[in-house]
């Protein structure tokens, strides 16, 4: 199975392709002769997938999350990075199979009605936004069946240990006040 690290790094990846295509053109519109809009109207991925950026957000956090999620939450982890990534394939996918609802906002500010008489051509850039959900439901996948054998993070665990409670026996543990009034000295209360 795949190490924390590289979770992480494969979560990401997925979330942050789902951004890249968002800013690429999902929609080209190339209105008729005879439609009121002779120019052709570009639909970017966010205008045409609008919940593709938000999810693609939800999965960067989720995936930055999992580096320190704890045994619990790197479940709760792995099924947002499922749910996000089903949600950034769905939306995805809902613009190749109709591209007239997902241009309608574009159009409708070029030409002040939602539907025109006009080519709705689609690019690869909803493709590419469907493997990023994939990519993404996958890696949620994969982090759920993993993650009960990676090693616990102690980073943060050891600091608070050490600052809650000084060792027993340990004639050098410094109290709250003597602490300060070392600080106050220009002391470090911590040596």
């Amino acid at each position: 199975m795949m190490s924390r690290r590289t979770s992480v790094l494969v979560a990401l990846a997925g979330a942050l392709l789902a951004l890249l295509a968002v800013t690429r053109t999902w929609v080209t519109v190339t209105p008729a002769e005879s439609a009121i809009v002779q120019g052709v109207v570009v639909v970017p991925g966010s205008e045409a997938a609008t919940s593709v950026s938000a999810l693609a957000i939800v999965a960067l956090a989720a995936g930055i999350s999992l580096s320190i999620a704890g045994r619990v939450a790197r479940y709760v982890v792995a099924a947002v990075l499922v749910a996000a990534g089903v949600g950034i394939g769905f939306a995805s996918a809902s613009v190749l199979g109709n591209p007239e609802t997902a241009a309608a906002g574009m159009v409708g500010e070029a030409a002040g009605t939602a539907q025109i008489l006009a080519d709705y051509t689609t690019s690869l850039w909803p493709f590419v936004g469907i493997a990023a959900g994939v990519w993404t439901a996958a890696a949620g996948v994969v982090v759920a069946v993993g993650a009960r054998r990676w090693a616990e993070s102690r980073k943060y665990a050891a600091a608070g240990e050490q600052a809650a409670a000084p060792r027993a026996g340990d004639d050098s543990a410094v109290d709250e006040i003597d602490g300060w009034d070392r600080l106050s000295r220009g002391e470090d209360p911590t040596r």
